[in-house]
């Protein structure tokens, strides 16, 4: 009985570890599919760097990554494939360019089918705050731009002179373009310099045939100089 139970488990695994073999070497399979995708953009130097990750999304290989050929472009510049030394493939585009605002993300499929899926990035045109910040009545911030969706949000990050930060986040959706840091936020920097910067997010998900994309993008303003007061 015991041989029987030990052939048994052996079988259950060979049979597991083909399913795996299959799923990853199938290029016209119809498993789902996770699509993790973000894009960063820095305001300074218009400096973007985008990142694609594609994984099984069914029961028995979720996180699996696959490792299939995709051919994918973003505003119909080529992402690279890129294999570290993990093993991991993903697909990145750096360059130096101005935030259109809209992206189209198109990905060709081992079967040669295209997928068409779009995502946006929306900018922060300027702030305006005064320089000189009392943390003990806190601070206003105005920015110039469209008032925040659902879907984003707005983390202020302050750095003083000795590398202590402090951050407050401003969840969407608002009706204004008003920030509000609260003194208790920053109590514990230094008095003195410090650098304030915003960063907008936009988080959504979108099912597109077998590909379930998930968004994360982020725009980076400039820094703007500050001189924090008791």
């Amino acid at each position: 009985m015991k041989k029987n139970l030990i052939r048994t488990s052996v079988i259950i695994l060979a049979g597991i570890s083909l399913l795996f073999s299959c799923k990853k070497k199938e290029a016209n399979d119809n498993f789902p599919r996770n699509v993790d995708f973000y894009i960063r953009y820095i305001s300074e130097g218009n400096q973007f760097n985008s990142l694609c990750k594609i994984s099984y999304a069914d029961t028995l290989a979720e996180g699996e990554p696959d490792t299939a050929n995709y051919f994918i472009t973003l505003n119909n510049k080529d992402m690279k494939q890129i294999i570290p030394p993990s093993g991991v493939k993903h697909y990145n585009l750096k360059t130096v360019m101005a935030n259109p605002g809209e992206y189209e993300i198109k990905i060709k499929e081992p079967d040669g089918n295209i997928i068409s899926q779009s995502t946006r990035l929306t900018s922060i045109d300027s702030l305006q705050l005064n320089p000189d910040v009392s943390k003990s009545k806190g601070l206003t911030i105005s920015y110039a731009g469209k008032p925040l969706s659902a879907s984003e949000s707005i983390i202020v990050m302050i750095i003083s002179d000795n590398n202590k930060s402090a951050s407050s986040t401003i969840q969407g959706p608002t009706s204004g373009q008003n920030i509000t840091v609260k003194p208790q936020d920053l109590a514990l920097l230094n008095d003195g310099k410090a650098d304030l910067y915003l960063i907008r997010t936009y988080s959504d998900e979108a099912v597109n045939g077998k590909m379930h994309f998930y968004f994360r993008n982020e725009y980076f303003t400039k820094t703007y100089k500050i001189n924090l007061k008791p």
